[in-house]
């Protein structure tokens, strides 16, 4: 009985764990390849425009910088755990960069020749990008003709026992869903989400694995099973709200 008892609160550490890691990395990208532009600031030249170029590939950073002054290859550099760092060839004359990511955005400093100053960088497009969301309100039409899925779920995980409650924000196109799980723990993206013959699927990918989930929906109301990475499998159900 006690084992269990450890086991049982064991497992549930690990989920929530990995819901809370999950959360903390949500807005550090794991690959940074992409155009940015913004500006390089001193007290010697004021603002300096830049367009920065960046090839990401597994964490090994190259690229290019654009300045009015004419071009910088960047020679050399890292990016892990949402920190850049980089190195840069200005007419002979080496020139590093260290840095933050956080969403589309690179802010840290720069030094060259001894000069110096902060830099803030924006990735290109990220903002014309965002008007496209507004087309989400389609949600609530489809789930007035007669959507299932659609809409917010109030749900819980049976971890041996142990009850984890959470929420699910859905939307259903076509057969495909999309959405978030959200605790108090944090949020998670929903990846690989399917609806067909009344059977939701979907996946939570976390830093520990990837969380499937599967489910009957009927008159409202969800129950299947889900599985983390083979570690855990348990029940879980839920009503729409």
């Amino acid at each position: 009985m006690q084992l269990r008892r450890i086991t049982s609160l064991s497992l549930t550490v690990l989920l929530l764990a990995a819901t809370a890691t999950a959360a903390i990395y949500a807005d550090k990208p794991t690959n940074v390849s992409g155009k940015y532009e913004g500006v390089a600031k001193s007290d010697q030249m004021g603002e300096i425009p830049l367009t920065v170029e960046i090839k990401d590939e597994a964490g090994k950073l190259t690229g290019k910088i654009e300045t009015p002054q004419g071009p910088a290859a960047i020679t050399s550099g890292t990016y892990s755990d949402g920190k850049i760092t980089l190195k840069f060839d200005a007419g002979g004359n080496e020139g590093t960069v260290t840095a933050t990511v956080e969403g589309d955005k690179i802010s840290g400093k720069w030094e060259l020749s001894g000069m110096g100053g902060p830099l803030e960088l924006k990735r290109a497009g990220a903002v014309a990008a965002k008007p496209a969301t507004p087309s989400a309100p389609s949600a609530p039409a489809a789930s007035a003709a007669g959507d299932p899925v659609s809409g917010e779920w109030d749900c819980s995980a049976d971890a041996q026992g142990t009850a984890i409650p959470f929420t699910l924000k859905l939307k259903l196109e076509g057969d495909k869903v999309s959405g978030s799980s959200e605790s108090a723990q944090g949020s998670l993206p929903i990846s690989k989400g399917s609806y067909a013959g009344g059977k939701l699927s979907f996946a939570l990918e976390t830093p520990q694995g990837a969380i499937t989930l599967t489910g009957l929906i009927k008159e409202g109301k969800i129950a299947g099973d889900f599985d983390f990475a083979g570690q855990m499998t348990g029940k879980w159900e839920g009503k729409k709200k």
